[in-house]
């Protein structure tokens, strides 16, 4: 049987490259599929494409949905903090309460934290600053901020991963300062945090489904350190948990369909251009359930109902890991579940708060120690 896999493993290095390297992993161990995102508490806020949460510096929250920055309070209160002409696509609060707002074709705004405008930017390195997909405090006064394509603006993802781009950035920014380009040929980019020893920065790539750290080095990075090099879905935004280790939100899964499609150069290219992008073979923050979209193997439905196992075309999950870069713990929202498109996770006031931007929820979940091994 060894002789007779050493060619196959051969001849799919030949005709696949990276994905013979980078196989979708099984989802065993701590990885091990539940329903533990539909069980959630879903707080009742009545948002429309929710991306991203971050406290108020009180007991509040705030939320970007679309062209506005919300402040979300007691008795389901919504509050208006900001509106703008462009998606806020990423936003952070800087330690003395001021916010910095990422629009998608729009740059980066500073603002007051009654949401009054301070300082701009729009261009980073004489191009338009565009594309922002996650922004986090540098600890003082100036920010960090990816941008998952400079050829695509945030919202055109799919487009982005078909066409297998690698022209991410991480910037720095203060405001009132030009921005700077810190790191560049990134494949999309889509969370950064600054650990809490204020020395390293932990980035994900969407399409290389990893999680690396860098060293902070003055107005540079160090070394490219790997944490998850081989993750089963495209990773979102990053944040720091409790106790050590990080909290993952995981937007989309790979499936071995669109894997095939991603490296079948003809067969995509052709589907590209002679069908709408809701029509590709692709993950999805959210599945409509339309007959029109397209089978991915196995999603179809049984006796009228979707198997929670069949390869899916959109899924919700969050990770937690530890500091060495393992999955310790795993929350899902399976094929048929209700809490997909996760773009965030952020532990604030003793909950974690969990963004579903394909199901327009925001979820609560009690905060505990890592869990060991199988979840349950």
């Amino acid at each position: 049987m060894t002789g007779m896999l050493a060619p196959m493993e051969l001849l799919r290095g030949i005709l696949y490259g990276e994905r013979a390297k980078h196989p979708i992993p099984p989802m065993d161990g701590a990885l091990f599929p539940n329903s533990r995102l539909d069980e959630l508490e879903v707080l009742d806020y009545n948002l429309s494409a929710p991306d991203d949460v971050a406290g108020d510096g009180n007991n509040g929250l705030l939320v970007n949905s679309e062209r506005r920055l919300l402040a979300l309070g007691g008795n389901n209160e919504v509050r208006s903090v900001a509106t703008f002409d462009s998606p806020v696509s990423a936003f952070a609060r800087l330690p003395d309460g001021d916010l910095v707002v990422g629009l998608d074709g729009g740059g980066l705004v500073h603002l007051d934290a009654r949401g009054r405008p301070l300082h701009t930017a729009a261009t980073l390195d004489g191009r338009p600053l565009t594309g922002i997909t996650a922004v986090t405090s540098d600890g003082d006064t100036g920010v960090y901020f990816t941008i998952g394509s400079t050829r695509h603006n945030a919202a055109d993802w799919v487009r982005d991963l078909m066409e297998c781009n690698r022209n991410g950035l991480l910037g720095h920014w203060i405001p009132g300062h030009d921005p700077q380009c810190w790191r560049h040929d990134l494949a999309f980019p889509n969370g950064v945090l600054m650990d809490d020893d204020g020395q390293h920065l932990v980035i994900t790539e969407g399409w290389a489904h990893s999680v690396s750290r860098y060293q902070i080095q003055g107005s540079i990075l160090g070394e490219k350190q790997t944490l998850i090099d081989n993750l089963p879905g495209y990773p979102s935004r990053i944040s720091a948990a409790g106790g050590g280790g990080y909290w993952l939100a995981v937007f989309a899964m790979r499936t071995q369909l669109v894997e095939m499609v991603l490296h079948d150069q003809a067969f995509k290219q052709d589907m590209m251009r002679s069908l709408a992008p809701e029509l590709w073979i692709r993950p999805a923050l959210a599945s409509t359930g339309s007959h029109l979209e397209p089978l991915q193997m196995g999603g179809v439905r049984k006796l009228g109902i979707r198997k929670a196992w069949a390869p899916p075309r959109s899924y919700g999950l969050v990770l937690r890991v530890d500091n060495s870069g393992e999955v310790t713990e795993s929350m899902h929202s399976r094929v048929g579940g209700h809490c997909h498109g996760v773009t965030a996770a952020r532990e604030i006031n003793g909950r974690l708060l969990i963004v579903s931007r394909g199901s327009n929820r925001l979820l609560a979940a009690p905060v505990k120690q890592p869990v060991e091994g199988p979840n349950e």
